[in-house]
């Protein structure tokens, strides 16, 4: 498999205690009952499962030290919970708690998919301390039921989300076990509190070949509507603005963004929401900003310890002022790149502290043949030890300048944060202009991320 920094949308942030994640399996529990010959079969398949899963953490993990657990011990214990369950949800989340409890952000255990794919109609996103809704379906049950963009979101079925385990409860509720609905208490932009209620809404192959055969219609009609890789404008004439969308491509999309920013003195590149990608991309996009070799950080695996070097693009690199915008979608290239152009001094970073996810990953699939679904699991072979000595694994990229939008700004579409990054370099840019260019693009629901067509 080829080796990369994975993409994380799923899986925004660090790990959380074990009590919290069983805390929140335990509220959403179905009480969905099977017969005994069926509890029977899901437990013989859970532990087949979780053999596999050991046995792949066991040889692949990149910490010998396996982060302190003794491997045996633990997954003894969940082999012993296994037998005391019945459905298949429960033991699903039992062997994920398993590999949660790494404390690793790109080590996960991924169930079987599902034939009908899971939708509340909205997304969710930390906005410094916030949840706040960034993007709600047009025609959903959401937005019947009235929730806005720019809604903070204080309470999820009696759960709180924050920042350091929102991915904890959005891997519950769309990849082990989804609710029928959601209760939401929110407060809108205008201070008054409310309940929501949201249907969960089970998407069926065929439908969702409708909506793609619509999208690929409308984008006939309306060439501009089809995804880019890229998009750069121009705020004046020694200033651009770039958004690159994701690392998840040929490394030769770099030198076509590049050559849009041609000789202007200053640049502003956005990686808000950008999950990372390949490494290769991110190394190309790094050499572009300096006139040497630059060491990015050290790759810490099992067997070796590798360095990780940008080769610079020499006459071909950006020599001018460089501002990089992040959030908190921001993940493993993106928080990568913005943490080398901080410690080498190369610019300035704006926006909301990163994901703090750049663990290098290989994904393996567990199944033996298709009567045989186990599902697949994504497991960790390197850390990162950036040029400080520190990690940014958990932690995240912290900005040099916070700025984020708040519940309005969301709800207006407009754009503070790009904003200010254009006034530290000289320009004028109001936030309502910023927004006009439409960098903060909609974020597809989690389960919908390879289907962005349907958006």
């Amino acid at each position: 498999m080829r080796k990369k920094i994975t993409n994380l949308h799923l899986l925004i942030t660090r790990c959380v205690l074990t009590v919290l994640v069983l805390g929140v399996s335990a509220t959403f529990a179905t009480g969905q009952e099977v017969s005994p010959s069926q509890a029977r079969l899901n437990r013989e398949r859970g532990l087949q499962i979780l053999s596999i899963v050991k046995n792949i953490i066991k040889e692949q993990y990149y910490d010998p030290k396996f982060r302190g657990l003794d491997l045996d011990k633990h997954f003894k214990a969940t082999q012993v919970r296994i037998k005391e369950l019945d459905t298949a949800p429960q033991i699903f989340t039992a062997i994920a708690q398993a590999v949660i409890d790494f404390n690793d952000s790109h080590t996960r255990y991924l169930p079987p998919p599902r034939i009908n794919r899971v939708e509340y109609g909205f997304s969710m996103q930390m906005v410094d301390d916030v949840c706040r809704v960034v993007d709600v379906k047009h025609g959903s049950a959401a937005e019947a039921k009235g929730l806005k963009v720019g809604d903070a979101i204080s309470d999820i079925s009696g759960y709180r989300p924050r920042r350091d385990s929102l991915w904890a409860l959005t891997y519950l509720l769309y990849t082990i076990e989804p609710r029928p609905e959601l209760a939401l208490n929110v407060t809108g932009i205008d201070g008054v509190s409310r309940q929501v209620v949201v249907p969960l809404l089970l998407v069926t192959p065929d439908e969702r070949k409708r909506r793609s055969n619509r999208r690929k219609d409308l984008e006939k009609q309306h060439p501009e509507l089809k995804a880019k890789l890229y998009k750069c404008q121009e705020i004046n004439s020694d200033l651009i603005a770039c958004k690159l969308y994701t690392f998840e491509v040929d490394p030769s999309v770099i030198d076509k963004m590049m050559k849009e920013v041609g000789e202007r003195k200053q640049m502003i590149l956005d990686l808000r929401g950008n999950g990372g990608g390949r490494v290769e991309t991110e190394s190309k996009l790094t050499g572009y900003f300096f006139d040497h070799d630059v060491k990015i950080g050290s790759e810490i695996g099992r067997r070796q310890n590798v360095e990780r070097i940008a080769k610079s693009r020499k006459e071909k690199a950006f020599k001018g002022k460089l501002v990089v915008l992040v959030d908190s979608f921001s993940a493993s290239a993106s928080e990568v790149f913005a943490r080398v152009i901080q410690i080498e001094k190369r610019g300035e970073v704006v926006g909301d502290t990163s994901a703090g996810a750049v663990m290098t990953s290989l994904r393996f699939s567990l199944d033996f043949n298709e009567a045989r679904a186990f599902g697949g699991m994504s497991v960790t072979i390197s850390d990162l030890l950036m040029t400080d000595g520190k990690r940014l694994e958990g932690t995240g990229v912290v900005p040099d300048f916070k700025n984020v939008p708040n519940g309005q700004s969301l709800a207006e579409r407009s754009d503070p944060t790009l904003a200010f990054a254009a006034s530290l370099c000289g320009a004028r840019l109001s936030k309502e202009e910023a927004g006009k260019f439409y960098f903060i693009a909609d974020v597809p629901e989690v389960d919908s991320e390879t289907d962005k067509e349907d958006k």
